[in-house]
């Protein structure tokens, strides 16, 4: 029987910047940032020639949580630049308050996709993007109300 969700794991150019960007969205760093060395992240990573891998762990307030990595060269096979239509579609979060989640994810480097978040039956729902491109649905209710919206 499954939990629920666990984390997401993100590939990012830049780890302070994208730690900065998920902390304006409630996750909060679980430990310090580390970096597996070569020798460690071919291990961990199942890939030989890996370079070295710095990575964050951030938690949500439900216990899920962002794995964030920022890759060395040179970068796993695995994990190298995916087809576009293989990118991940986004990454839902959900906030108390989209606004003004929506502006603190703004000031850190997010932009914006649509002109302004929209309402969705009890939720309001804006998408947007990360400072690395990964599209994000910033909501402020769970999944069971949208199911019920698009279910009507």
């Amino acid at each position: 029987m499954t939990a629920g969700l666990h984390h997401l794991g993100v590939r990012v150019a830049a780890l302070e910047k994208a730690v900065a960007f998920y902390r304006e969205l409630g996750a909060e760093p679980l430990a310090g940032e580390f970096t597996l060395a070569p020798g460690a992240a071919r291990l961990a990573m199942n890939a030989r020639g890996a370079g070295p891998v710095r990575v964050a762990l951030l938690g949500f307030p439900d216990g899920s949580g962002v794995e964030l990595f920022e890759f060395g060269d040179p970068v796993p096979p695995w994990c190298a630049e995916p087809e576009p239509a293989a990118r991940l579609p986004h990454l839902g979060i959900q906030v108390p308050d989209v606004d003004a989640a929506l502006a603190r994810a703004e000031a850190a480097g997010g932009q914006r996709l649509w002109d302004e978040p929209q309402q969705w039956g009890p939720v309001r729902v804006v998408y947007l993007r990360d400072p690395d491109g990964t599209v994000l649905e910033l909501l402020d209710g769970p999944l069971r109300a949208v199911a019920d919206v698009v279910a009507r």
